[in-house]
């Protein structure tokens, strides 16, 4: 049984900080744009971590102090650790899981200025699980100043039955933003997306675990 409602609840009646944002199954975009309607009116810097992923220690401390000492910086952007294996009790990979280290197209990956996602705007709610690909692609579209960081900034636990596990909804939905990027840039004149950023050299070490 899910009880995630009910743990954000306890915690948020003892953290001010952590506010339960209720709201129906209606697909990730959806999720997605209810949580960027309901920040507060003084966010700075936003970013994104979905149920499966856990938040290295001392990760949010490093990135701010990159904003504070450079007050022009729309965007630090940094590697994920793929992983199978976790440690319960310290929120990351376990010592016999396996992992690897990339950077790849992954919204968790980056802060953000709120100013730079109020130009990007909302989630496409037409996608089914892209739309993280085709908002990333719109950002970088803005021409953000940005910094690449080398650090590990999410690690992303790779479970087998998850929305990731369907290789031809995935493509589908990849190729999706690709066709809506190369229309954008064919009638608006978008910026060139910055090279060799993203890659695939994970991908079939990756593919290659089981349980």
């Amino acid at each position: 049984v899910d009880r995630t409602r009910e743990v954000v609840a306890a915690l948020a009646a003892t953290a001010p900080e952590i506010r339960l944002v209720a709201a129906s199954h209606g697909g990730i975009p959806k999720a997605r744009n209810a949580a960027l309607r309901a920040m507060a009116p003084d966010t700075e810097l936003v970013s994104f971590l979905d149920a499966d992923d856990l938040s290295p220690p001392g990760r949010f401390a490093r990135d701010v102090a990159a904003f504070q000492a450079d007050p022009a910086i729309d965007l630090v952007y940094s590697r994920i650790r793929f992983f199978d294996r976790e440690d319960p009790e310290m929120l990351a990979p376990s010592a016999t899981s396996r992992w690897v280290d990339a950077r790849v197209i992954q919204l968790g990956a980056g802060i953000y200025r709120r100013a730079l996602l109020d130009r990007v705007g909302q989630f496409d709610e037409e996608f089914i699980s892209g739309d993280d690909t085709d908002f990333l692609l719109r950002i970088f579209e803005q021409g953000p100043n940005y910094v690449l960081s080398d650090e590990v900034a999410v690690f992303y636990r790779k479970n087998h039955g998850s929305i990731t596990d369907n290789r031809r909804q995935v493509r589908q939905e990849f190729m999706k933003a690709l066709l809506r990027r190369s229309r954008r840039q064919a009638q608006l004149g978008v910026p060139a997306l910055p090279p060799r950023h993203f890659t695939g050299d994970h991908m079939a070490e990756v593919a290659s675990w089981t349980r």
